[in-house]
């Protein structure tokens, strides 16, 4: 008989692939680093394939990891949904939220379709737009909640944290070492291009850039397109285009992302909506308490 997924074993690697670190995940999911490690091995041996590769840097994801991965969001969603579907109140009122394309663009638009069923009352009005005019927004009052780059929001987050990005490829893509890079970079004030840049340079990478665009869905296509690399978050991979690439193919390590999760002080009967939408959002991206957390407490 075929076993259900055990759905721990299933945050825990989840977990581990959003940090890319086996440490971080173990304090975001208030574990020992043993026992996550643990849960590692157990899923691998139930699955029959290996998920991550480990090194003393940190873990990436093997293809059989992004194969997995999508499906573990489901199905950890899947639970979250039936919880928060069961004990759903009259929670009424409009949340205005500001996103990243990188993070609006991945798994989040079927996650917030999730809320959206699970609090029919709330209405989301949401805009994509650069960390430095969702922060403007934001002390605008335009803005209830915020999603951006704790560097570029001229606000106190309520919840930092970091995820991994991943160097990717077309398909059919191999480097030939004997030329330049070639690498689709990401425009206007993407602190990460810089990052990346910075890393082929410490490498002694020669590079050029072959395009550039401020636009996710463009930096995608010619990545798909074979015109050159570029790094990404897990979520806007395409596997059946892309493949992600590593030290084998004479890369780097690639840089990380750091994302800041603000929202603005509210009126009572809006707080009771705000408060909702920013519970799902630390569920979805599983995100532990920190420090502030008091924060999200006064909202109420």
């Amino acid at each position: 008989m075929t076993r259900d997924l055990d759905s721990s074993l299933l945050r825990a690697f989840v977990t581990v692939a959003e940090t890319g670190a086996v440490g971080v995940a173990a304090a975001r999911l208030s574990r020992t680093q043993a026992a996550v490690s643990m849960q590692l091995r157990r899923l691998e041996e139930e699955l029959g394939v290996r998920l991550l590769d480990r090194s003393p840097r940190g873990v990436q994801l093997t293809e059989a990891g992004h194969l997995l991965l999508p499906y573990a969001h489901t199905i950890l969603g899947a639970g979250a949904d039936a919880r928060r579907a069961l004990s759903a109140g009259l929670v009424s009122g409009t949340v205005r939220l500001g996103l990243l394309e990188d993070i609006a663009v991945g798994r989040l638009p079927r996650a917030l379709q999730r809320f959206s069923s699970a609090n029919p009352q709330v209405a989301l009005e949401i805009v994509v737009d650069s960390s430095e005019v969702l922060s403007t927004r934001l002390a605008e009052g335009a803005l209830d909640v915020v999603v951006g780059d704790p560097a570029l929001v001229d606000a106190t987050p309520l919840l930092t944290w970091t995820q991994p990005l991943f160097w990717v490829g077309a398909r059919g893509f191999v480097r030939d070492a004997r030329m330049p890079l070639p690498v689709v970079a990401f425009g206007g004030a993407c602190l990460w291009q810089q990052l990346v840049l910075t890393a082929l340079r410490r490498a002694e990478i020669a590079w050029r850039i072959v395009c550039t665009s401020t636009s996710l869905p463009a930096v995608q296509s010619a990545v798909e397109a074979g015109l050159g690399v570029s790094v990404l978050l897990d979520g806007n991979i395409r596997a059946e285009s892309m493949r992600v690439l590593g030290q084998a193919d004479g890369l780097p390590e690639a840089p990380t992302a750091d994302f800041g999760l603000f929202m603005r002080e509210v009126p009572g009967a809006h707080a009771a909506a705000v408060r909702t939408l920013l519970t799902f959002l630390r569920e979805e991206w599983h995100l532990g308490q920190r420090d502030s957390e008091p924060m999200l407490a006064a909202a109420s």
